[in-house]
């Protein structure tokens, strides 16, 4: 990417993470009472709300990549870690998912075969996500140092 197109995705995540952070306060405060039974406040408490947390988690770690990549530094050990950190990230998030769809189907008894579905997909795409983040942060490891050694003999 070009530095304005970076700086536009940059500017682009920050607002969305803004946004969401409004939104989400309000929501976190009112949605238990709008809930009306006990699974419904304990799925809000228990699945919800730390995937929410994981997801600005990982929009932050990608804020801090912006970053590096405005100064034009991509191949760092710094980019490297935080590949990894929204990997291992989006490995959570799937196996809460995952623990989710167990409860709706054991625990509550939940028959809606649309509702199962989302959320198997929703394990699926961010165990996918995590797999395709560890393997780039792996590659982007490799690159760093065949670039540091390459600094090195100039």
């Amino acid at each position: 990417m070009f530095p304005k197109e970076i700086d536009k995705m940059g500017n682009l995540l920050k607002n969305i993470v803004i946004i969401g952070i409004v939104f989400a306060i309000p929501a976190i405060i009112l949605i238990p009472f709008l809930l009306s039974n006990n699974y419904s406040i304990f799925y809000s408490m228990v699945i919800v709300y730390p995937n929410g947390l994981l997801m600005v988690g990982i929009a932050i770690q990608f804020l801090k990549m912006f970053k590096s990549l405005e100064k034009n530094q991509p191949f760092t050990q710094k980019n490297v870690d935080i590949l990894k950190k929204t990997g291992f990230l989006s490995f959570i998030m799937s196996i809460l998912w995952i623990i989710d769809l167990l409860i709706m189907i054991f625990i509550i008894k939940n028959t809606y075969v649309n509702y199962i579905i989302v959320l198997l997909f929703l394990f699926i795409l961010f165990l996918g996500v995590g797999i395709a983040l560890w393997t780039l942060s792996l590659l982007l490891q490799q690159a760093t140092e065949y670039k540091e050694e390459n600094d090195l003999t100039i």
